[in-house]
């Protein structure tokens, strides 16, 4: 009878047996892992960025020495997936199914290269030199053949020489905190600024570098049900009104052709007071500057539709709860009186029930409640596309 030896935790720290492999190879998969998905979510930027709704239609050079689309490609691969579709977790998006080879050829590829170039520190040989070796390493680790510690050495190294620039742009993305000044006098801004109503609230703000351009747009979430207050109750439900995030881009085409990437938050309950509960719910459109600064009146029409839309579903809701927008639903908020470690009492809100998942995975532009400040190649808990976490949170 095989009897395997388990890991387990002592205070922060995790116990290995001896019987274990060597640490250096838990360090090369946490590495490799974090630089095959970091690849794969650059790659989709800068494609989705250049070839817009078309970007999974690129012909590409398969491992199995073919010339495909993504989308075929990704469509085969999937359909191979789900037949033990009982293991791991669905994913749709179609640049998870390509393999860091296929990655490094549509970078490298010279119909391509153009559209990468600026976002590396040396000519396309080097870049695919140390890509390569990064790649050499990940085929042994995932076929199982023995590692030097040198070798995560390598990995580290050749990631900081090829992948720094690209490291920098992921974050920047995830990094627009600053206000758009609101003196600026681009026709973009001037059109899209004034895009808000009495029930949401909208935040342009940009990354440091400007490359990037995030609309925030704030519901105000109302209670179709709030219950009787009583002091001496210690917990509340209610039923708020609440977007459904995914369908912005099933229903708003140029929304879903020219955004990056769309984000959610679960609902906000800052300051919460039984007495007078107040919750909002946030969703972020990320653009490229140059892209919606050629085609913000497309992205104005849909805009102006969506808070219309939303408005109009609001009002319905309100005065007939049975019923159920493509773009409002409800969803259950609960307030549950804690007491603290140090005996203080204080309410915890359970928000989660806001959230909304693609559960079709349709659109690769929806990024859920992924959270991008953080670094996608060394520290980033929870990737695009991916339903759950990869690690714990750390700040």
């Amino acid at each position: 009878m095989m009897e395997w030896e388990q890991a387990s935790k002592k205070d922060d720290a995790i116990v290995i047996p001896d019987g274990w492999i060597h640490i250096h190879y838990y360090e090369a998969l946490n590495t490799l892992f974090r630089i095959e998905n970091s690849l794969r979510i650059f790659v989709y930027i800068v494609l989705k960025n250049r070839f817009f709704d078309k970007w999974c239609d690129i012909n590409i050079m398969s491992d199995d020495v073919e010339q495909a689309t993504i989308k075929t490609i990704a469509k085969k691969r999937k359909g191979q997936a789900q037949d033990y579709g009982y293991l791991g977790y669905n994913v749709n998006c179609p640049v998870m199914y390509l393999t860091s080879g296929e990655l490094i050829r549509i970078i490298t590829d010279d119909n391509y290269w153009k559209y990468f170039k600026s976002y590396f520190p040396a000519s396309k040989q080097i870049i695919k030199h140390k890509l390569d070796e990064i790649g050499v390493i990940r085929n042994s680790l995932a076929h199982f053949r023995p590692l030097k510690p040198e070798d995560v050495e390598v990995i580290k190294n050749n990631a900081q020489h090829a992948l720094s620039q690209v490291d920098h742009f992921l974050q920047q993305l995830g990094s627009c905190f600053n206000i758009v000044p609101t003196n600026t006098q681009d026709n973009w801004y001037l059109s899209l600024s004034p895009l808000s109503n009495e029930l949401c609230d909208l935040a342009l703000t940009q990354c440091e570098d400007e490359v990037w351009v995030n609309l925030t747009f704030k519901y105000h979430a109302k209670s179709i049900y709030s219950p009787k207050i009583s002091p001496q109750r210690k917990s509340y439900g209610y039923l708020l009104l609440n977007p459904i995030t995914p369908s912005i881009l099933e229903y708003y085409g140029n929304i879903t052709k020219y955004a990056t990437c769309l984000t959610e938050t679960s609902a906000d309950a800052l300051g919460y007071k039984p007495e007078k509960p107040s919750f909002s719910k946030s969703f972020s459109i990320f653009f490229n500057r140059d892209v919606i600064k050629e085609y913000y009146p497309d992205i104005k029409n849909d805009i102006e539709l969506l808070l219309s839309t939303m408005k109009e579903e609001t009002d319905l809701i309100l005065s007939d709860n049975l019923a159920r927008g493509k773009l409002v639903s409800v969803a259950r908020v609960s307030a549950t009186l804690r007491q603290g470690k140090e005996g203080n009492q204080y309410w915890h809100v359970d928000t989660d029930a806001t959230l909304c998942p693609d559960t079709k995975g349709s659109f690769p532009e929806y990024w859920g409640d992924t959270w991008l400040f953080s670094s996608m190649l060394t520290s980033t808990y929870k990737y695009p596309w991916m339903p759950i976490e990869v690690s714990k949170f750390a700040l």
